[in-house]
């Protein structure tokens, strides 16, 4: 779906991809495999989160891995200072490895901020 949604112009296709889980002995197997759905797709930067996706994370070309985090929330930071207007971000992951957290973390990118008054 990624690799058939084109970006605006400047943007860049952004997969943010969180640990598939419960695939047992073939976990790490799977994982390194997606390093040619990523290439494949004209993706031009992951972005990963979980254990389970530092397989994939060594497998990829440099130019193309964004970031690599042990958890989601690890991960927000860097990517809410990556994104830019234009670009085309795909969040995938299973509901254990609490993609939501980056979800909220790209809906937040460009929201005013709520300013309190001073009562005083």
């Amino acid at each position: 779906m990624l690799g058939a949604t084109e970006p605006q112009q400047g943007g860049r296709r952004i997969a943010v991809l969180g640990d598939m889980l419960e695939l047992g002995e073939e976990a790490t197997r799977s994982h390194e495999a997606l390093a040619d759905d990523l290439t494949g797709n004209a993706v031009d930067q992951a972005f990963l989160a979980g254990p389970l996706m530092g397989a994939l994370a060594r497998r990829l070309p440099g130019e193309l891995l964004g970031a690599h985090a042990d958890t989601s929330a690890g991960l927000t930071q860097t990517l809410q200072q990556s994104v830019r207007s234009g670009d085309v971000v795909l969040v995938k992951g299973s509901l254990g490895s609490r993609m939501r957290v980056v979800v909220e973390a790209l809906m937040a990118v460009d929201q005013p901020q709520t300013k309190q008054a001073n009562g005083g």
